[in-house]
């Protein structure tokens, strides 16, 4: 039985790590693009293959190492496992980036989303523009962080699930 835990927790370590570096290096060819507060549907579509990919890979593994046998519980420990280590380490990367890379991050992402607001308002008093800005402040990046979080984990949960409905067998 320890053989099985020990080997959940480093198939959950090695693919959560490079789902995580994956999605780092992707995150850092934007902004050396100069694109890292532009989102795209490629972006999220690269995103969203990257992980399918690297959640259900360990689990087929997983299946594959144990006879072919696989409990949906064990789908769903590694694939939120997975998510969990990536996000932790894409969590970590933008604290980093936000912090140290990028220090005008924060502001940057303001001016982006005002010059939104412009356009979408254009009767909108510098007042409430400079409120709304004030206001961001302090929940840009808290906001980013538990987004990564919470997408990652919802994401990692739904693919494991169907995986693990799909090629459970106890």
């Amino acid at each position: 039985m320890e053989t099985q835990k020990q080997s959940i927790k480093s198939l959950i370590f090695t693919y959560g790590s490079i789902l995580a570096l994956l999605s780092i290096l992707v995150a850092v060819v934007k902004y050396v693009m100069g694109r890292h507060l532009e989102s795209s549907a490629i972006d999220s579509i690269l995103g969203l293959i990257l992980l399918i990919v690297l959640v259900v890979y360990p689990i087929l593994q997983y299946k594959k190492q144990n006879n072919g046998r696989i409990s949906l519980s064990e789908s769903l420990k590694i694939g939120m496992g997975v998510a969990a280590v990536a996000a932790v380490f894409s969590v970590i990367y933008f604290i980093i980036f936000a912090n140290y890379i990028e220090p005008n991050f924060v502001d940057d992402v303001l001016n982006a989303e005002l010059s939104k607001q412009i356009k979408a308002n254009p009767s909108m008093s510098s007042e409430d523009l400079a409120k709304g800005m004030e206001m961001g402040r302090g929940f840009v990046l808290p906001m980013l962080y538990g987004g990564i979080i919470i997408v990652n984990l919802f994401l990692g949960f739904l693919t494991s699930l169907i995986t693990g409905l799909a090629i459970k067998k106890d």
